[in-house]
């Protein structure tokens, strides 16, 4: 009995080693008194950058091979508050498709697509600007 539970374990943890696997964006924020940006420390391409912020705020930047760039006085009225938003990205890596439906197009079901990548997170805004907190101080909030 314990040989199965050793196996068990062991698959569960190879799993979980394997999900850890996945490669997130790499990107350094570049963010200004109202703008979002990053600087993008790879090769990506389809970069969308999408935020939300409080009172209904929507706000989403595409570019083909660069960094998207939201500027929150052009969406209207910026309000105080925290802000979430994430950047994702394809890379130049091809993963298998699982299903092979055939759509009718010429040329088949597609067998692969890019892989995709992403990177998000929150900030805030105070006084109409984005303020930049030290990431030690956040962390020492959570644990008071």
């Amino acid at each position: 009995m314990r040989s199965k539970e050793f196996c068990l374990a062991a698959c569960l943890a190879v799993g979980i080693s394997g999900a850890c696997w996945a490669e997130d964006l790499q990107a350094k924020q570049k963010f200004s008194d109202t703008e979002i940006g990053f600087e993008i420390l790879g090769r990506y391409s389809n970069l969308t950058l999408t935020v939300s912020g409080p009172n209904g705020i929507n706000a989403s930047a595409h570019h083909r091979t660069g960094s998207p760039l939201i500027d929150l006085r052009k969406i209207g009225t910026v309000d105080d508050g925290e802000y979430n938003y994430q950047l994702t990205a394809s890379t130049d890596d091809k993963i298998p498709v699982r299903t092979g439906l055939d759509d009718g197009r010429d040329g088949g079901p597609t067998t692969s697509m890019l892989k995709s990548v992403s990177t998000s997170g929150n900030f805030q805004v105070k006084g109409g600007t984005i303020v930049k907190v030290d990431p030690s101080a956040r962390e020492t909030q959570r644990q008071q």
